[in-house]
Parts: structure tokens; sequence; C-alpha cells
């Protein structure tokens, strides 16, 4: 199963939702990246994580990337569905909202 990291988000105007991100390809546990973060829309995320990647967010923390929450899919009243970040008991770990914008 690949891990795909989430390093930057730009989010929709009117809506606040994710639109794209800069994300790129890691291996659990090993520093560094096998693919460099590139910036990709929020529906070729949202396919990945269906077809069984996981996906995570990351931030920087004295020049390390350190991953921090998982991502999910999330289906609104519409149908239409979003990035957000999975839920866990603890409040210290980054949402896709806390990452940095570009």
């Amino acid at each position: 199963m690949s891990l795909y990291v989430i390093v930057a988000v730009r989010k929709e105007p009117v809506s606040g939702h994710i639109a794209y991100v800069r994300w790129g390809q890691a291996v659990r546990g090993v520093p560094g990246w096998v693919t460099e973060p590139m910036t990709a829309a929020a529906s070729e995320v949202i396919e990945s994580i269906k077809d069984g990647a996981e996906v995570e967010t990351a931030v920087s923390v004295d020049g390390l990337t350190v991953a921090s929450r998982a991502v999910r899919v999330l289906t609104d009243d519409n149908g239409r569905e979003h990035l957000a970040s999975v839920p866990v008991p603890s409040s210290t770990l980054h949402t896709l909202f806390d990452l940095p914008e570009f």
C-alpha cells in the first residue's frame, strides 16, 4: 500500500474546502521522499484514498517532516466528496486546515 503525505493545501475561496494539495510519496519511518511533493487536485487525492492509498498530513519540525493525522474522504449532504482529517482523541495532531497554504 502506498503512503502519501500532504504538506500544504489550497482552499476554495467560497466554501473553504480543500481544492489542491502539495503531496509526495514516502515510506513510513524512512527520512526523505520517494517522490518530492507536487501539486495535485483534491479529486486526485480522493481517488487515491478510494483505491487504497494511505494519506496523512505532515508538518515540518526543526527541519524534519513529521507525519501527523490520516486523511479521509467525507461526503456531504449533497453527495460532494471532500478531504478531511480523521478524528483522533488528541487535539495536538495537525489537521489539513492547520497546514501551510500555497
